[in-house]
C-alpha cells in the first residue's frame, strides 16, 4: 500500500507534465478545426435537442422540464463513459513515454483525467446555456453542485486508473466495459425520470444502482438548487471507497510491470 501511495504522490508532484499533456491532447483532437473545442459544446447541445424532444414526447414529459433533466444526466453519463472507454487507453497510448522516460506511470492517468475532465466542463457549460434558455431558476443552492462535481471527478479518476491497468494487462477490458455501459445506460435514469419506475413499484431498480446516486449529487443542485438526499451522498461515498480499494489492488499488482505488459 505504501508503494501505491508513493507512486501517486510522485505523479502528483509532476503536475506540470500531466497538465500540459492533457491540454495538448484536447488541442490535438481539434487541430485545424474552425470551432476547435467549441465542437464539444455544439455536439452536446445538438444531442440534447434531438434526443430530448423525441424522448420527451415518448415519455409524455414537458419539454421545458425534461430537456434540463436530460442535459444534466448526459453530462454525468458521458463523463463516466469517457473515463472508462478513453481512460482505458491511458497506459497503452502512452507506451512510448513509459518505456523511454522514467516518470511515475500515474502521470499518464492524470494526463487523461485532465483531457476528459476538460471536455466534461465544456459540456457542463452547454447545460448551463440550455437551462437558462428554458427558464431554469438558479438559486444559491446550486453551489451544492460543486461538491457533487468533485465527487464525480474522484470517481472518474479512479475509473481511469482501474481500466488503464486492466487494459494494459487484458486488452479486451475496454470492450467488455463498453458492453456493460450499454446495459447500464438503459437501467439508469438518464433518459427517463426515476419516478416512472417508482410509480410501478420498481423503485429498487433505481435505489440499488450506484450510478443513480452519482447522478443525483450533481443533478439535484443543478436542476433544483438544493442538495441531493443524504442517502445519495452516502451511496457515492461507499462507491468511492470500493473503487479506491480496487484501484489500489490493481496498482499494487501491475504498476511495476507496466513496461513489460505493454
Amino acid at each position: 500500500m505504501y508503494r501505491v501511495v508513493e507512486d501517486v504522490t510522485q505523479a502528483a508532484r509532476a503536475w506540470p507534465i500531466w497538465w500540459r499533456l492533457g491540454l495538448q491532447d484536447v488541442r490535438t483532437g481539434f487541430r485545424r478545426s474552425t470551432l476547435g473545442v467549441g465542437w464539444i459544446f455544439v455536439n452536446f447541445a445538438v444531442t440534447i435537442l434531438a434526443v430530448g424532444f423525441v424522448y420527451g414526447a415518448l415519455l409524455g414529459q414537458p419539454v421545458r422540464e425534461f430537456l434540463p433533466f436530460l442535459a444534466a444526466g448526459l453530462v454525468v453519463w458521458l463523463y463516466l463513459t469517457s473515463s472508462i472507454v478513453e481512460g482505458s487507453s491511458a497506459f497503452v497510448a502512452s507506451e512510448g513515454y513509459i518505456k523511454q522516460i522514467g516518470v511515475a506511470p500515474y502521470v499518464y492517468v492524470f494526463r487523461f483525467f485532465v483531457s476528459i475532465t476538460f471536455k466534461m466542463l465544456t459540456s457542463l457549460a452547454a447545460f448551463a446555456v440550455v437551462a437558462l434558455l428554458l427558464g431554469v431558476e438558479f438559486g444559491w443552492g446550486v453551489a451544492w453542485a460543486l461538491p457533487g462535481v468533485l465527487l464525480l471527478c474522484a470517481v472518474s479518476l479512479l475509473l481511469i486508473s482501474i481500466f488503464a491497468h486492466l487494459n494494459a494487462r487484458f486488452r479486451d477490458a475496454a470492450h467488455v466495459a463498453s458492453l456493460g455501459l450499454q446495459i447500464l445506460f438503459y437501467v439508469t435514469p438518464v433518459l427517463w425520470p426515476p419516478e416512472l419506475l417508482r410509480s410501478r413499484s420498481l423503485g429498487w431498480v433505481v435505489d440499488l444502482n450506484p450510478l443513480y446516486h452519482l447522478l443525483e449529487v450533481v443533478r439535484q443542485p443543478l436542476l433544483h438548487s438544493r442538495p441531493a438526499a443524504a442517502l445519495n451522498y452516502q451511496a457515492v461515498g461507499l462507491l468511492i471507497v470500493g473503487l479506491t480499494i480496487c484501484a489500489s489492488a490493481l496498482t499494487w499488482r501491475f504498476h511495476r510491470r507496466l513496461a513489460y505488459l505493454l
